[in-house]
């Protein structure tokens, strides 16, 4: 009798691992199919994504058909002396089976949504692609910047500013003479965070030319009434580590939108001095209203 109620608990726990692997992977099934998951997870870490679904559909079917084996209890066994049945009380059990059941059940349940300018306010915003930060958030190495493909002038020691200019230069010399030719500046989702960056960097070169940019609505807490932030998310890996990046413009079109409204804002380049920070700015011209775009998060090019 005991041997049975032994056999019934050990299938019972082996039933609900099976049902949270294949939770997972079904979650992952779900993120696909609704092409949803480029909201949570860069394109770049998709093939392990799909790699674990799959490992995740593999075991949890192993593991429910070993859960409907009348004899689990003499399969586990393997005469190393150690009890291998789940240990602790029915309070301690429930709560560490509820950390895997909860995180399931919700993204299966609630609806798909992209982060807001909420975030936004608690992590800062990067302007010129990464080259300024929000004053007063703390600035950190960033994962989108950097002399190896990136938007940050190397600051290794023993490094001039002659060194790091020529250092820029070599990196975005041809991109220079590419969009300082141009008159119209036009922003895109592939080349945002180089051209943001370069604008900044080279402002002289780029002011008083005309830029079209995409982005939703924010707004710093000490903005102006005509001035707001067209913003975009960036993220390296996933969502948990997006970063804001913005580029300031003003006008009188701009001062009755809402925050999160999704824009095209075409403008002027002019030179901005904020909180001390020499960067450029957009007088708005024209300001459409967009579209979310299906995947609203940039990512870098490497």
């Amino acid at each position: 009798m005991r041997n049975r109620k032994t056999n019934a608990s050990l299938q019972f726990h082996m039933f609900l691992r099976a049902i949270i692997f294949l939770g997972f992977s079904l979650l992952i099934i779900k993120f696909v199919v609704n092409d949803t998951i480029q909201l949570y997870i860069a394109p770049k870490m998709l093939p392990f994504v799909y790699f674990a679904g799959g490992c995740f559909l593999i075991i949890g079917i192993f593991l429910l058909f070993k859960s409907l084996s009348p004899k689990l209890k003499e399969d586990m066994e393997c005469n190393c002396g150690v009890d291998h049945q789940m240990k602790g009380s029915f309070i301690t059990k429930t709560c560490i089976y509820l950390l895997f059941i909860l995180p399931v059940v919700l993204g299966l349940g609630l609806p798909e949504k992209a982060v807001d300018s909420t975030v936004a306010s608690n992590r800062g915003v990067q302007y010129g692609g990464g080259l300024y930060n929000t004053p007063g958030i703390a600035q950190t190495d960033s994962e989108y910047g950097g002399v190896e493909g990136a938007n940050s002038v190397s600051d290794e020691e023993g490094t001039t500013e002659a060194d790091a200019d020529s250092e820029i230069m070599a990196i975005y010399g041809d991109q220079l003479k590419e969009y300082s030719a141009m008159d119209h500046i036009e922003i895109t989702d592939e080349n945002y965070l180089d051209v943001s960056y370069l604008i900044n960097f080279f402002l002289d070169d780029f002011t008083g030319k005309t830029v079209s940019i995409k982005g939703f609505v924010y707004r710093e807490p000490d903005f102006a009434e005509d001035q707001i932030i067209v913003a975009r998310y960036a993220m390296n890996c996933c969502v948990a580590d997006a970063s804001v990046f913005g580029t300031i413009a003003f006008g009188e079109q701009v001062g009755s939108l809402q925050d999160d409204t999704w824009i095209e804002v075409t403008g002027t380049i002019e030179e901005l001095v904020y909180h001390d920070q020499r960067m450029a700015s957009v007088r708005a011209e024209q300001v459409d209203k967009i579209e979310e775009p299906k995947n609203p998060y940039l990512t870098p090019l490497y």
